[in-house]
């Protein structure tokens, strides 16, 4: 029997409801599905690749990016959040952005992303549609979000504009098995009653998420508080009728106890940012709290403007210590659950129940990941390496989708160096426009 794709003798973590761990197994794959995990596969593969004394286990998932943000690293650092957002990275946005940057930056954003173990990823930004043909070049899984905002934007004028691509981005990519679309109001401050409940409506209509930042700063808060009769972020979307298992709650980083609340009646998904929120200094988000509550968070890098890489090992490993650090417990986030958090709970997130665990019948999203480097001996523990220890640089294969996207760390679908060349360049004209705004 054939298959198209055959990993052989690898260490597999599957990430199932079992937690199953095979110490040395064959993976096997055909038409995009996992259909053999076992000792020996009886099946002969069209492409066969030797995983001795590395492990196989589901790509990671980054609930909530910026992609094309890529073309911003580093361009706007040690900054106060309202500085960085209000003055300088917005009002960038509004000159800079067109069809080019975005096919450029999220290019370069899907690169890295893969090449660091990412094969699926939750956008909200602008000029979607270009992201998406960007996307499916490249061959990652992406979901894709044009931003809703009450003011124009830089490629939308209101928000029924926004919200018209979308429609009309789900018609064009209806059948497409790696391009995805959600509704992505950017914020409760940012969109007004009527641009949230149409977006709502879209989300219903069309069975889309529904993805928005919420209380990601103490004065974000305090500020709607004092427009909204007291109520917070969360308390409005809830009385609003907003709020429903397909919002993917961002951030939520200031919530009180009833929000806390609110978020579980309604069954919201978290996508958590740790290492964004330490690099704006935005507060330390409840996500212990969040979890106990029974609450499904993922994990997510923010863009890499305030990040500044898209390294899901690197997301990991902040997340782990972070909380750790903060509740003075180091029983706290155990590696086991970030692990979790990077992969089957961000699946839940995005609603994928094929997504996220390794088992057949299971969509064939699979990293390859070296172990027999320094830094990963001895192995005692594999949740413990991949979150202490590991780094996006140990991923030296990717299949998304069950095509082979990335091979010995080189990219098979796209010219690398091309792309960094072009990113280059484009920078060269970033920071020419800035220097004379």
């Amino acid at each position: 029997m054939e298959a198209d794709i055959v990993l052989k003798n690898g260490l597999i973590l599957t990430m199932d409801e079992g937690f199953n761990f095979h110490e040395k197994a064959d993976l096997a794959i055909k038409d995009s599905k996992i259909i053999d995990i076992s000792p020996q596969t009886k099946y002969k593969g069209k492409k066969t690749i030797e995983a001795r004394g590395k492990l196989l286990m589901p790509g990671l998932i980054n609930c909530h990016t910026h992609a094309a943000m890529a073309m911003m690293r580093g361009l706007a650092d040690d900054m106060a959040f309202e500085t960085w957002w209000h003055d300088f990275i917005f009002p960038i946005e509004k000159r800079l952005l067109d069809p080019d940057f975005i096919r450029v930056g999220a290019g370069l954003a899907a690169i890295e992303m893969i090449k660091s173990g990412t094969t699926t990823f939750n956008d909200m930004y602008f000029f979607e549609d270009v992201a998406a043909e960007t996307c499916r070049q490249v061959g990652i899984r992406s979901y894709l979000g044009e931003t809703v905002m009450s003011a124009e934007t830089p490629d939308k004028k209101t928000p029924d504009e926004a919200l018209k691509l979308i429609e009309e981005m789900k018609e064009k990519w209806r059948d497409d098995p790696i391009v995805h679309l959600t509704v992505a109001p950017h914020a409760p401050y940012s969109c007004d009653e009527a641009a949230l409940k149409k977006s709502k409506q879209l989300s219903d209509r069309l069975d889309l998420p529904l993805h928005i930042h919420i209380a990601e700063t103490a004065g974000e808060v305090e500020a709607f508080k004092a427009t909204h009769g007291g109520s917070t972020p969360v308390e409005y979307l809830a009385s609003t009728g907003f709020l429903s298992e397909k919002v993917i709650a961002v951030h939520c980083v200031h919530l009180s106890r009833h929000d806390i609340e609110l978020l579980k009646k309604h069954d919201v998904k978290v996508a958590h940012c740790q290492e964004s929120n330490m690099k704006l200094a935005v507060g330390s988000a409840p996500i212990v709290e969040i979890q106990n509550e029974g609450i499904v968070v993922g994990l997510g890098t923010d863009g890499a403007a305030s990040n500044n890489n898209l390294d899901m090992f690197d997301e990991m490993d902040s997340a782990a210590k972070f909380h750790k650090a903060t509740h003075a417990d180091p029983t706290v986030m155990p590696a086991k659950t970030v692990v979790k958090m990077a992969t089957r709970d961000g699946a839940r997130l995005l609603g994928r129940s094929d997504l996220g665990s390794l088992a057949i019948g299971q969509t064939a999203d699979v990293i390859i990941v070296g172990l027999n480097r320094p830094h990963l001996v001895p192995l005692y523990n594999i949740y413990s390496n991949l979150v202490y220890s590991a780094g996006g640089g140990d991923v030296d294969t990717a299949i998304i989708n069950g095509k082979l996207i990335m091979e010995n760390r080189k990219m098979l679908t796209v010219d690398e160096g091309e792309i960094i060349d072009r990113a280059n360049h484009l920078a060269k004209k970033i920071e020419r426009e800035v220097k004379h705004a």
